[in-house]
């Protein structure tokens, strides 16, 4: 009991943080980010963190990029410049095929469902 309270106490603050979204995350039925493989058909889930419209191939993109606490992807929409009801702080469930580009998970072009 005494060891766990030492525990809480030398935790940081991102680290609570992400404990806790990890446990709000675990709701989704969805795959850890970090234990998401590549080229397949996957579901993923987390909270929203930062979203930018990018030029890509000559059209707008908007970059989505979420955490679930154990890791982070970006989700990319091509030729669109925003995404209605897509804010930061929302959860969200992201559903297609992952790779890696320049060292990030990325999906292109993923269903979604904004959770409440």
């Amino acid at each position: 009991m005494l060891s766990k309270l030492r525990h809480k106490l030398n935790q940081s603050v991102e680290d609570i943080d992400e404990a806790r979204l990890q446990d709000r995350c675990k709701a989704l039925g969805s795959v850890d980010i970090t234990d998401a493989p590549l080229r397949v058909r996957i579901r993923i889930g987390g909270e929203i963190q930062g979203l930018q419209v990018v030029p890509r191939a000559g059209s707008p993109s908007v970059e989505v990029t979420i955490s679930d606490g154990t890791g982070r992807a970006v989700a990319v929409f091509t030729g669109r410049k925003r995404l209605p009801g897509v804010d930061p702080g929302r959860r969200v469930v992201l559903e297609g095929v992952s790779r890696v580009e320049r060292g990030r998970m990325l999906m292109i072009n993923p269903a979604y469902t904004l959770q409440i």
